[in-house]
This record gives structure tokens, C-alpha cells and sequence, in this order.
């Protein structure tokens, strides 16, 4: 586990500190990140975020994610086999993070899934903070990353270890939509696969959110 030292230049945003406790949030079991990772990301709707940053709590709800099916996904970092070092923590098992930069300058957090040696992950597009939140703070993987100070540094933590970043089960979502991923383009068919998870209802969703509830 990485310490917060490491953390310490990148503060989280004032406007999400929570209390998890009052909230009621718990612990994902691990096998959980282990089943199939379409469904993690679509079970992970409704799930909480969140950050321990100077002995308190900041945290947001998942309002939109996308599958990453590593080896035969053109999509994924993982295609192919792919192993390099900012890749490493994809082959990890399920419930670490892997976080990446894109322009060199965004950082991007993922779920990794499946059990060991399996390079697949969940991409955390969007998420809702408290009430009273900006509802696009956290509207898009960069954002969300800015808004809770979570940068590659972090890449390869336990979210299950009790650490300082942590993901907690929510109380589900009735009202999710499903698409194809943004911004994918190049991945040929894979472009195409209905791999991208949103909560119809949330003005934080990132992308069109127009689309048939399933």
C-alpha cells in the first residue's frame, strides 16, 4: 500500500467530504472484482469512490463506467498481452487500481477485475459527489480523478486493504442505460461492443445518456 505522503500535493475538493460511517457504506467482498467484468461495471453504478486525506473522508457516488476486456479488447491497454510497467497492474487481482495519464496530464482511475493474470479492468468515468456538489465536478475521467487529488502515483494500490483509497458498496441503481464506449473509435469491432454503463437519471453522466435503460 502506497502512503499518503504520497498524496499529499494533490488535495481532494472541499465540497466532497463525507462521513462513511453516517452513510452506511461498506466493504465490496473481493470475489466481487473477480466475476465477469461487464458486470462489475455495471454493479459498480451506485458504488462510492472515496479518499481518506488528512484523517477525513471525501468520496462520490459511480454514475458511469466501461468495461475493459484486456487481451482480445483493441480497446485495452492490456490487447494482445501487453505487459508493460504502467500496464503491470492490470494482470493484479481484482479490486487494485490501475490508474494511467492521457495528453500526459489527466489521470484515469480503474477497477482492475477477474482473478490474477487476467489483464482486464472498469474504467470509472463519472461520479456524483455529495448533495450540493457541481453536478459536472466529477463529469469525466479526468475530472473525477482532479476532484478526489487520485494521481498514478496510486497506480497498483488494494482498494480492499483498509487503505486511504477505498471503494464502498452503495445502494444499487434502478435506472441504468448502456451504450458503446467513448472515444474508442480505432478498436474496429470492438468499437462497437455495449461495454459503457451509466446512470440514466444523473446530470454527471459524461456522454449521451439518451440511450435505451436495460
Amino acid at each position: 500500500m502506497k502512503s499518503e505522503s504520497l498524496l499529499t500535493e494533490y488535495l481532494p475538493d472541499s465540497s466532497l467530504r463525507i462521513d462513511p460511517d453516517v452513510a452506511g457504506l461498506e466493504d465490496f467482498p473481493r470475489e466481487f472484482f473477480r466475476l465477469e467484468t461487464a458486470h462489475v461495471a455495471r454493479g459498480l453504478i451506485g458504488a462510492w469512490f472515496v479518499r481518506r486525506y488528512r484523517s477525513k473522508w471525501y468520496g462520490a457516488r459511480i454514475i458511469e463506467t466501461e468495461a475493459y476486456l484486456g487481451i482480445e479488447d483493441k480497446a485495452a491497454h492490456s490487447w494482445r498481452g501487453r505487459r508493460t510497467p504502467r500496464v503491470e497492474p492490470m494482470y493484479r487481482d481484482g479490486g487494485h487500481l490501475y490508474v494511467f495519464l492521457v495528453y500526459g496530464m489527466h489521470s484515469c482511475a480503474n477497477v482492475v477485475t477477474r482473478p490474477p493474470g487476467i489483464p482486464e479492468a472498469v474504467l470509472l468515468r463519472a461520479a456524483e459527489g455529495p448533495e450540493g456538489t457541481p453536478a459536472k465536478l466529477l463529469s469525466g475521467p479526468g475530472r473525477l480523478c482532479a476532484a478526489l487529488g487520485i494521481t498514478v502515483a496510486s497506480s497498483g494500490i488494494d482498494l480492499l486493504s483498509g487503505g486511504d483509497i477505498r471503494l464502498f458498496q452503495g445502494t444499487g441503481c434502478d435506472t441504468i442505460g448502456v451504450s458503446k464506449r467513448i472515444g474508442v473509435d480505432y478498436a474496429g469491432e470492438a468499437a462497437e461492443w455495449p461495454l459503457r454503463f451509466f446512470d440514466t437519471t444523473s446530470r454527471a453522466v459524461s456522454g449521451p445518456a439518451r440511450l435505451r435503460r436495460k
